[in-house]
């Protein structure tokens, strides 16, 4: 897979080039303490950009620390782009990882300033719906997500929007069915199918998924972060459920390169290119035409 450095028009930007190019990565002890550093440095700078007041300051860093075990509990997050709105994140999970890297990234956001139908295929804990709902008050979103954990809490996230959000238990799959999939603990923000897992979940095709959407409609955007599963979904055939979808963006893993996403899109009639703001995204447009 190409190396793509993630681009944010900040200082870091020079950081992470300069780092590349003296070739610090290959000095195992230097990169493992200096990313250390980098990690605690992230954490502590977004507890503060997206803390609203003290008490979600402090909640933030409690649930952000993998591997703490806390049971069933979850702490509230009154989080500043949500407006102030509180979430909840579980201790001893990605959830505060997720909420931290959602917000660094942006790459959630649709381009268009109105936007009347979202689809958000791995919605997670429901931090990227809440989102969108809140900046897109006329859209009515489809979400589905894998694991049945995550969807109760995203159905919590994003409670204040249920008359316009609808939420599916379910994996983006080939066809319709049944799937197993990896769920262990530490990996919530990147459970993924595997016939080895011990999870197990509805499998949804994407007719199945887009048959949520009214009869004949567009879909203006949809995000998918389905850890590998895209590469099945995008090959290209005639029909294809992405004709009905007027922007996408996606993160690509595994073996499938952003070289082949793009590819892949270009063939589907999207305008399509690497979207550097996260490593491995892409994202896909059509002429307004």
């Amino acid at each position: 897979m190409s190396e793509y450095e993630r681009r944010t028009d900040g200082r870091t930007d020079l950081v992470r080039h300069v780092y590349r190019l003296v070739g610090a990565r290959r000095l195992r002890r230097v990169d493992a303490a200096v990313r250390a550093v980098y990690i605690e440095w992230q954490r502590w700078r977004f507890a503060t950009l997206l803390a609203s007041d003290l008490a979600s300051y402090r909640a933030y860093r409690r649930a952000d620390g993998r591997g703490r075990h806390a049971g069933d509990a979850t702490l509230r997050v009154r989080v500043k782009p949500l407006g102030g709105r509180a979430v909840e994140l579980r201790p001893g999970t990605t959830d505060a990882q997720m909420l931290r890297e959602t917000f660094r990234d942006n790459v959630h956001r649709p381009t268009a300033p109105r936007v009347r139908t979202i689809v958000d295929i791995g919605a997670n804990i429901g931090i990227t719906v809440a989102y969108n709902a809140l900046r897109y008050p006329e859209a009515r979103i489809v979400a589905v997500e894998l694991d049945a954990g995550n969807v109760a809490l995203a159905r919590r996230n994003t409670a204040e929007w249920a008359d316009r959000v609808e939420l599916r238990h379910g994996a983006a799959w080939v066809e319709d069915g049944e799937v197993t999939y990896v769920n262990d603990r530490g990996l919530e923000f990147g459970f993924y199918v595997d016939e080895g897992g011990s999870g197990r979940a509805p499998a949804l095709s994407m007719g199945t998924i887009l048959g949520l959407v009214p009869a004949g409609g567009r879909v203006d955007f949809l995000k998918m972060d389905v850890e590998g599963v895209e590469a099945q979904l995008l090959k290209p055939s005639v029909p294809h459920w992405a004709d009905r979808v007027d922007e996408i963006a996606l993160q690509v893993h595994h073996d499938y390169t952003v070289e082949d996403c793009v590819r892949d899109l270009t063939a589907l009639g999207f305008t399509a290119a690497a979207d550097t703001r996260r490593i491995d995204f892409v994202r896909g447009q059509r002429s307004a035409g």
